[in-house]
């Protein structure tokens, strides 16, 4: 048996949020969530990308940016 724990709710980040996909290690701007995957886009622009809701998590140091 794993030791995970698979419970745990992922993060559910805001549209124009920039996140990390822990899966990859990029930065990407989240865009939405169609089904049951999120797509995030390059910080730069270009072509987005799908990652799984239990990889994404706030990008390091998104946190202190002001409004």
């Amino acid at each position: 048996m794993s030791t995970r724990q698979r419970k745990a709710p992922a993060y559910r980040p805001h549209v124009g949020e920039l996140v990390l996909d822990r899966r990859t290690g990029r930065t990407g701007i989240y865009m939405d969530t169609i089904g049951g995957e999120h797509y995030l886009r390059p910080e730069g622009g270009g072509r987005e990308w799908a990652a799984e809701p239990h990889h994404v998590a706030p990008a390091p140091g998104a946190d202190d940016s002001g409004d």
